[in-house]
């Protein structure tokens, strides 16, 4: 397997069409098919299944196309790497995907505030769990950022693991819950909170169920909590429910929370039930070890969390 095979194929993928493909590539449709045959004989699985409309990818071709993706990355990592390792101050590229975790968005502001001066390129990513393995799988992303319910976390380490990712845990979190000021309990004088005492109001939660917490909350209390709920897909949305309704939002409860809490409308209060645990940790690419900035970062949350 060559890297000009792995670009062939991403080309191809991209652009539907050997005969497009190979245009863009500057080279002869037969020159990329016999390319492409060989590298299939060397695996000794098809890529591309013939259409009516070009070419499409097999199943294993999909398969194979993230990899290829993640691959043709990190060559070109190592190409930007070697071409600038003789300058003083290297362009600096640092990238992170998370599930909706304030904390993170906000530690990452930091680190980009640290490095603001310099020539730099930093990105942010937000998305549900499947989003977020996706982002570091592909090398979108160097780190993602994830909260996981310890009830289910074989599963879900199982599912990380199964996409080529390493998963580090950094703390057990106790759950809290999030309230704006039209819910009663804002004012209360309480500073922690039952299921039981959330019976009459709606839960809001983000789109990504699957990995979140409705499904566990209903097995796991009953009665006690609605099935109707609000399902948004961004903070926005959810900040708006949360000022103007008297929803709550179920996420975690760190001591990092109590030097930055996000807005003065809202309140938070721990929630009291051993029967529903998070767990906040990251993971990475196996492949791909962590850059300085990279490492950096995540002593930066490890020291918060864990204060």
């Amino acid at each position: 397997m060559r890297i000009d095979q792995i670009k062939q194929i991403i080309k191809i993928a991209e652009c539907g069409s050997i005969n497009k493909a190979a245009r863009e590539l500057y080279t002869s449709q037969s020159n990329i098919s016999q390319s492409v045959h060989s590298l299939e004989e060397e695996l000794g699985k098809a890529i591309f299944r013939r259409s009516g409309k070009g070419v499409e990818l097999t199943k294993f071709g999909e398969e194979f196309l993230n990899y290829a993706l993640a691959t043709f990355d990190q060559y070109n990592l190592t190409l930007e790497f070697c071409k600038n390792y003789d300058k003083k101050e290297p362009p600096l590229k640092f990238s992170v995907t998370s599930q909706y975790i304030r904390f993170a968005s906000l530690k990452f502001i930091e680190i980009y505030r640290k490095y603001a001066s310099r020539d730099s390129e930093f990105s942010f990513l937000e998305g549900p769990l499947l989003e977020v393995l996706s982002n570091v799988n592909t090398h979108r992303a160097e780190i993602g950022l994830v909260i996981i319910l310890r009830n289910t976390k074989k599963a879900t380490v199982n599912l990380i693991k199964s996409r080529g990712l390493l998963y580090n845990s950094i703390l057990a979190c106790q759950p809290s819950i999030m309230v704006g000021k039209q819910n009663p309990l804002y004012n209360s004088e309480l500073s922690t909170v039952t299921m039981e005492m959330l019976k009459d109001y709606h839960l809001v939660t983000f789109s990504d169920a699957n990995f979140n917490f409705p499904t566990e909350l209903l097995s796991q209390f009953g009665s006690n909590i609605r099935s109707d709920r609000i399902i948004v897909s961004d903070y926005f949305t959810l900040d708006e429910f949360l000022l103007s309704t008297k929803a709550y939002f179920i996420g975690v409860y760190t001591r990092a929370y109590e030097e930055l809490a996000p807005h003065s409308n809202y309140r938070t209060l721990k929630l009291q039930d051993k029967r529903l645990s998070l767990e906040f940790g990251w993971v990475r690419s196996a492949s791909r070890p962590l850059s300085d900035l990279g490492k950096e970062y995540i002593r930066m949350i490890e020291d918060s969390l864990k204060s």
